[in-house]
């Protein structure tokens, strides 16, 4: 149980990161609509979500199906953190009471 929380996890901040690392090339101008998807960053963004993918997958070994959307809402909370520190967004309160109602939810959901 154990291993397959902790691969879980890890799918999801994996899966976090690809996120923002997509939203810094969207930011990005670039030349021809070709070049818009065809770099490093969107390659290793897409390459991390298939990573993800295959933690999820992993981590169903280990944990019981009903858990897994558990940890996959969760993700809200890892982007928010993520692109406040890396992309210097605001935190706003909506965002707060937001992540409050989805972790809300996350403990009614586990009683």
């Amino acid at each position: 149980m154990i291993v397959g929380s902790i691969l879980a996890l890890t799918s999801v901040i994996i899966g976090a990161i690809s996120q923002i690392l997509l939203k810094t090339a969207a930011n990005t101008k670039r030349d021809t609509f070709l070049k818009k998807f065809l770099n490093f960053t969107v390659i290793a963004a897409y390459a991390m979500m298939f990573g993800s993918s295959l933690c999820s997958m992993f981590a169903l070994r280990h944990l019981e199906l009903n858990l897994m959307p558990v940890f996959q809402a969760t993700s809200f909370f890892w982007v928010l953190i993520l692109s406040h520190f890396i992309l210097k967004e605001k935190i706003m309160k909506r965002n707060v009471v937001g992540i409050c109602i989805i972790f809300f939810g996350i403990i009614i959901y586990l009683l």
